[in-house]
């Protein structure tokens, strides 16, 4: 099983993203230790622990990693320990060749965050004007490098029509790896929560053509936070079926002390309806996330029967 660790390395960031989850995080950051980051040491340290501990992969998040000068060397000390490094990024810093050629080579997973097909979309979700640009120059320099690129993309009321001309744009662009997540309604996104979060029931046909466009030609494209009888044929493709049985993962956060992720969405974090319980998948299926099922219940799940009664 692969040992995963998302550490955060400072909780500022170049966007604000409407389905940000960060807003509560960097508050309660700020109150226990008077700042919102980790210095290179204590960075150093976290991943000295990680490794010792023995995880295999760490994740830089944030926040936007990519707005510290020590993020190549964070990288280095990552490798040194024998550790693999994903960046999860919104790409704005890495559209200057200058910065992206720092990290260029280091065998960097380069999780970029793409939310729109274009300014008009990408750009409200961020409320960022010229982030789009941004990003897209990113992304094109990074696959032109050929550096591992994951393009994330996270749902929203605002994407959601277009998650297919987006999936489509990421071809177009050479990208080889997916990620299409349900919004968690934390966070910026729970101030938000009638603009952002979007029904299942809307969002799913969106979700299936999206997936349909990417998948071809064996690119790989995952969901997250869509429960399995919505997925249909594409259940296959649930991240959490890796959490399953591949990974164990933690995160390590400013305010807090390191939490279980696997056991945190399997147990309060998500919710499920009464009828789960006959469903054939109700074992490998996580639910929704609980704020969502506080909202709108759970009668958009539908038991799946895999044998039929006769």
């Amino acid at each position: 099983m692969i040992r995963h660790v998302d550490i955060k390395l400072h909780y500022a960031c170049n966007n604000r993203c409407i389905h940000c989850v960060i807003a509560d995080q960097r508050d309660a950051a700020m109150a226990k230790r008077g700042r919102d980051f980790r210095t290179t040491s204590e960075v150093v340290a976290e991943l000295v622990d990680a490794a010792t501990k023995g995880f295999d992969v760490v994740t830089f998040t944030g926040g936007e990693p990519t707005l510290r000068r020590d993020l190549p060397e964070l990288v280095q000390a990552a490798h040194q320990l024998g550790l693999k490094v994903g960046l999860q990024t919104n790409g704005r810093a890495l559209s200057y060749a200058e910065r992206r050629k720092r990290l260029s080579g280091m065998g960097v997973v380069f999780v970029v965050a793409i939310h729109g097909p274009d300014p008009e979309i990408h750009d409200l979700v961020t409320a960022s004007p010229g982030a789009f640009e941004q990003t897209m120059q990113a992304i094109r320099g990074l696959v032109e490098a050929g550096e591992k690129v994951t393009a994330k993309i996270v749902i929203s009321q605002v994407n959601m029509r277009h998650l297919p001309a987006l999936a489509q744009l990421m071809v177009d662009t050479g990208v080889k790896r997916m990620n299409l997540t349900f919004p968690h309604a934390l966070g910026l996104a729970r101030r938000g929560f009638d603009f952002v979060v979007p029904r299942y029931f809307e969002v799913m046909p969106f979700v299936h053509e999206a997936i349909d466009i990417f998948h071809a030609d064996g690119r790989n494209i995952v969901t997250e936070a869509i429960p399995l009888c919505l997925l249909g044929q594409h259940k296959d493709l649930a991240s959490e079926n890796l959490y399953r049985v591949a990974i164990k993962s933690e995160v390590r956060q400013l305010d807090q002390d390191p939490r279980n992720w696997s056991d945190d969405r399997t147990g309060d974090g998500k919710a499920k309806g009464p009828q789960c319980v006959d469903c054939a998948l109700n074992q490998e299926c996580e639910g929704v996330w609980k704020e969502y099922y506080d909202a709108f219940g759970g009668d958009e799940l539908i038991p799946v029967t895999l044998h039929p009664k006769s």
